[in-house]
């Protein structure tokens, strides 16, 4: 394939990175081959078959948020792959402001997007840092273009359902990088999940931050973010927060304003445990419940501080209060808009009620999804309802939404050509009978 170099971008532990011109005349991130130091033969080849693989596994995987890559040359030598050029990346818009104009929530949720993804299939990143998060944009459904962050560089990748190799630390001078949890400093094999949110807790730390960062330590410090950046950071990985999902809920949960005054005094039973982010009670639970079914001028400011957490305790003790809340919140999500970082947490509690309580609130909550990940152009969620309403979906589930479907009318062919514009998804992924229905509705 003939490629002209433009100028080099920079360089990791076994890559460089050039700027390219193709012969289609578009400019790509070109990756190379090139261990940053001399490696005996066996180790050398060992790394090569790394990096031909994880190229691979990069370019099977397909997340807005994650990098794609184009094109792959593994049998040259040296071999290498293409990536879409970025516009910038996260350290470049950090080093201008390192709150990104006050945006710096949808960077967070962009990275738990990608997170979570690899997560959930069992691939941990290791290297994650500002560097490695680049920029790009996209042309959404009506025309408006947005920028976006997708994490890059997967040389350090690693699949723990995978063979590992001999290679650990060989040739990676860890052990300062600012970026990288404790545990595997010594030993890449012992990486996890909590691996990347250690490494998540740190940009948390860059952008929100005050005191300075030990290498490989705990953060501890106060302000709004301390304890959350104490949870992703602490030694012990097993007490770190469970998944990214948690560090996001955290932080928009963090980020809410408190109880107007007003509100305050009207919600003496539940108040003070939602705002502290405490798994309520059975009494402050009931209290709940019944105040935003009575009070549905003041009801948004309740479940808009509603965590991912209460919500799975709630749901779990006590399901008829999951189903009266579930509905509530499915409703509320349905008929407003929201901020675009705000999307993915609320979907998460949606699939939360979607997960813990009864069919009718499932059908409630996930129809809420829909309406909330195509009016908002977020991919995240469409993609999470993809997920829910796929051929494993259970059946008599299916044919409960099949209901809604047929009864949102028209609106939902419009919902699903949404959908499948925006994500590149087609609807012969979802459950047989919703197909079906969509096949009978939209004529």
């Amino acid at each position: 394939m003939k490629l002209d170099v433009i100028r080099n971008l920079g360089s990791g532990g076994f890559g460089t990175v050039d700027l390219v011109k193709g012969a289609d005349g578009l400019e790509y991130a070109k990756k190379t081959f090139c261990p940053a130091q001399p490696l005996t033969p066996a180790i050398e080849e060992n790394v090569r078959k790394r990096f031909a693989r994880e190229a691979r596994i990069q370019s099977g995987i397909k997340h807005r948020n994650i990098v794609p890559v184009v094109h792959t040359e593994l049998d040259e030598n040296p071999p290498y792959y293409l990536m879409p050029r970025a516009i910038c990346s996260l350290q470049d818009d950090m080093d201008r402001d390192r709150t990104l104009g006050g945006k710096w929530i949808a960077a967070i949720t962009d990275m738990v997007a990608a997170l979570d993804e690899l997560h959930n299939m069992g691939i941990y990143h290791r290297d994650l840092k500002p560097q490695n998060v680049l920029k790009y944009q996209v042309v959404v459904p009506g025309g408006e273009i947005r920028e976006y962050y997708a994490i890059s560089d997967f040389g350090l990748i690693a699949m723990n359902e995978s063979r590992l190799s001999v290679l650990t630390v060989t040739g990676m001078a860890k052990g300062t990088d600012y970026y990288t949890a404790p545990e595997i400093t010594s030993d890449l094999r012992k990486a996890t999940a909590q691996s990347d949110i250690y490494s998540l807790g740190c940009i948390l730390h860059d952008i929100v931050g005050s005191d300075p960062r030990v290498p490989c330590a705990e953060i501890k410090e106060g302000g709004d973010f301390g304890a959350i950046l104490r949870n992703c950071t602490r030694a012990d990985a097993d007490r770190r927060f469970k998944s990214v999902r948690a560090v996001l809920d955290a932080i928009n949960s963090a980020s809410a304003d408190a109880l107007p005054t007003s509100l305050a005094t009207k919600t003496p039973g539940f108040g003070d445990q939602l705002s502290r982010g405490e798994p309520l009670d059975e009494q402050a639970a009931k209290a709940l419940v019944q105040f935003v079914e009575d009070n549905d001028g003041d009801a948004p400011q309740i479940l808009d501080r509603l965590s991912l957490a209460q919500v799975q305790d709630l749901c779990s003790k006590w399901t008829g209060l999951g189903d009266r809340l579930g509905q509530i919140y499915s409703k509320w999500v349905l008929k407003n808009s929201f901020a675009f970082e705000r999307c993915d947490s609320l979907a998460n509690v949606l699939e939360a009620f979607f997960s813990l309580c009864s069919i009718e609130t499932k059908a409630d909550a996930l129809m809420a999804m829909l309406e909330m990940g195509t009016s908002h152009n977020r991919w995240y969620v469409e993609r999470k309802f993809l997920q829910l309403c796929g051929s494993k979906m259970d059946e008599t589930m299916a044919r409960r939404l099949s209901i809604e479907f047929r009864a949102t009318g028209d609106n939902i062919c419009h919902l699903i050509a949404h959908l499948e514009n925006s994500v590149g998804a087609s609807r012969v992924e979802l459950h047989p009978s919703l197909q079906t229905v969509l096949t009978e509705v939209c004529r």
